[in-house]
Order: structure tokens, then sequence, then C-alpha cells
């Protein structure tokens, strides 16, 4: 049996308009990447990402993206990414936006830990936007969920009883 091994790409979407927040889902951010990608490479590039092409994780608060492709397609994803200029919005029209690499890593983990230091020098500022304190809660939620939860250490001569 082959393993593939896979990179996860964390990109930021940027909007013109920095005060929304946008309920951007995984199939949209799935679907313009494909189509930028058949834009850019025609069906050869599209036939080779397709199999391994997957949004893992998206956050409408931090605007944090992480795109997973096999690692021999690399260089077909981040250089098709920079030429996304809109999103549809859902309603029939577009969202103009761009998509700024900021991580390339070998696991969601390593991703998440650099995640986890990004979120901690931009928090301050992101906190700085919100209008109320039930914006801030649900921006400080979604943070929070971003990063890693420890988990508990299992003791093995522990009983549960």
């Amino acid at each position: 049996m082959v393993r593939f091994k896979h990179r996860y790409v964390l990109a930021e979407l940027i909007f013109g308009k920095d005060l929304l927040i946008y309920n951007i889902t995984q199939r949209v951010v799935y679907a313009a990447v494909r189509d930028i990608i058949e834009q850019l490479h025609g069906r050869y590039g599209i036939g080779l990402i397709t199999p391994g092409l997957s949004v893992k994780y998206i956050n409408e608060y931090t605007r944090m993206v992480m795109v997973r492709c096999r690692r021999e397609n690399l260089k077909l994803l981040t250089s098709a990414i920079p030429f996304i200029k809109h999103l549809p919005d859902g309603k029939g029209g577009q969202l103009p936006c761009f998509l700024r690499t900021l991580h390339v890593g070998g696991s969601i983990r390593a991703c998440q830990k650099w995640l986890v230091q990004h979120n901690r020098q931009v928090l301050p500022t992101l906190l700085l936007r919100c209008t109320s304190k039930e914006e801030k809660s649900r921006m400080r939620k979604s943070i929070f969920n971003s990063t890693l939860v420890k988990e508990e250490p299992w003791n093995e001569g522990k009983d549960d009883t």
C-alpha cells in the first residue's frame, strides 16, 4: 500500500472591507481553488490536483484557511493561490478578495502550532476591531477553537472505577 504525503497551506483571506464578517464555507474556497487551477493549468492541472485537494479548516473571524494537497503538487497549488481575486457570496454575486499564503507545513499539527504563534501576535489588533462584547467573545472562542487542546495524560495503572 502506498502512503501519500501531504502538505498543508495556511493562507489568509483578505477582503476589501476589513470590518465585515463574511460567511465563507469550505466548499466555496475549494471551488475557487479548483476554478483558478483550471484557468491557469487547464485539465492537466485539475487532473493532478483533484485527488489530494481539500480545505481542512476555515475561520470566518480570523479569516484563516488551511488547504491540503499532495506533496508533489504543492508548487501547482501555491502558484495558483495568489490569482484568486474573488469568491462567490452565495447570493449570485462575487466578494472581491485574495488569499495571502502565510505558512506551508507537513502536518496539520505543525500548521496549528504556527497558527497559535500567529494568533498571539495578531489577537490585540483583532480585538480592537470588535465593536461589542459579544463579538469579542465570539472572536476569542473562534481563536481558541483553532488552537491545540491539551489532552489529559493517560496513566497506565489508574482505574476508571
